[in-house]
């Protein structure tokens, strides 16, 4: 090796070391997997798209994709998501798809039917939500997740 390739090798492995001590770091901050932590209460160990409340729901989620299709009289399931009418339908109403299971059951994001639809597990009716479009991201529905676990407040 001559003069000029053993500067390049030192320069090269200078660098990964200054990379490598710049990424290094308590953890606090993050769960056991490495990802954000989310909001507090329960469930807040879930990295969340948006704070956790149901008006950011309503605007992040409801109005921006689920009322192309759940508005008006012919809203599927009856299952209106316009600012008037979600909470009234959702919070501690039955399934029409699945009469055993809450849509939100407030406290149990577990055996809320809405997490079902939108993680599109196999014990759901139909298809996953929302339809024809891509899932939503895991972190939004922690965030449904997490207001649901946190008592599913209007808020």
């Amino acid at each position: 090796m001559n003069y000029k390739d053993s500067i390049w090798a030192f320069i090269a492995l200078l660098a990964l070391v200054v990379s490598l001590s710049g990424c290094a770091g308590n953890g606090k901050g993050l769960d056991e997997n490495g990802n954000p932590v989310g909001s507090g209460g329960d469930g807040g160990n879930l990295p969340v798209a948006f704070e956790p409340t149901f008006t950011n729901i309503q605007t992040n989620v409801f109005n921006s994709i689920c009322i192309q299709c759940h508005i008006g009289a012919a809203a599927p399931q009856g299952l209106r998501l316009d600012n008037q009418n979600s909470y009234d339908a959702l919070v501690n109403v039955l399934s029409s798809e699945r009469g055993d299971l809450l849509r939100v059951k407030p406290g149990d994001p577990d055996n809320s039917y809405i997490i079902r639809k939108l993680e599109g597990g196999p014990e759901i009716a139909g298809a996953q939500m929302p339809l024809n479009l891509t899932p939503l991201s895991q972190e939004t529905i922690n965030a449904i997740r997490v207001w649901i676990s946190q008592g599913a407040q209007r808020n």
